[in-house]
């Protein structure tokens, strides 16, 4: 006879499992440990406090000003590369501030997790590197309504447009699909900030590539 694993089914990544079922609910049948597949937690639908493009991520400004803001119980990195490398993933889930779970998983896990129902309960705040990633994961089923634009850090190829920000074509073009799809866009480093104009912020983009 094949015993069941003391631990039950895991949710790959582990890290990035739904909270364990009440122990009245889950029926000796049932493995211990994650929810089955299936269960509708809440209203089966994971919140987005907050969606961010930021190329440095989590860092101090989003663990403490952001985190303030929009509360989330959990911090999300949607990031393929970064959830291949090691060392930055331990860096971030050790940046997260006290209370709030970080998670770094790759672009494909974080369109499974919007559609699995056992992350009703979910208050999700969500980090990605680039808009291209974030185009990815909205064409791949997740629900983001509006993007707060932080941080673009400037490399080749790229033009500065703002103090913060500096895009290149694959940039300018992602953020028009995701306009596109009606994502709205929140362009501030802080909540303190004012916000910026996404239109024009594009405009000088183009017309900087243009001349480069």
């Amino acid at each position: 006879i094949i015993e069941t694993a003391k631990d039950g089914v895991k949710v790959k990544p582990e890290e990035l499992e739904p909270a364990e079922a009440p122990k009245a609910a889950v029926e000796d049948a049932q493995p211990k440990g994650a929810l089955p597949e299936g269960t509708v937690v809440g209203d089966g639908k994971i919140k987005y406090v907050l969606a961010r493009v930021d190329s440095r991520l989590l860092h101090g400004q989003v663990a403490t000003a952001w985190t303030k803001a929009v509360q989330p119980n959990r911090i999300i990195v949607v990031s393929d590369a970064v959830s291949k490398d090691d060392l930055r993933k331990r860096l971030i889930e050790q940046a997260a501030p006290p209370g709030v779970k970080a998670n770094v998983i790759p672009i494909s896990k974080m369109i499974e997790v919007a559609k699995d129902p056992r992350f009703g309960n979910t208050k999700a705040l969500l980090l990605f590197e680039n808009p291209e990633d974030v185009l990815t994961a909205v064409e791949g089923g997740v629900d983001i309504k509006e993007l707060n634009v932080g941080s673009m850090a400037h490399s080749v190829g790229k033009v500065v447009v703002s103090k913060v920000l500096s895009m290149g074509q694959e940039d300018v073009e992602a953020f028009e699909k995701l306009e596109q799809k009606g994502v709205k866009f929140d362009v501030r480093k802080v909540p303190n900030d004012s916000r910026d104009n996404m239109d024009d912020i594009l405009k000088k983009a183009k017309a900087e590539l243009a001349k480069a």
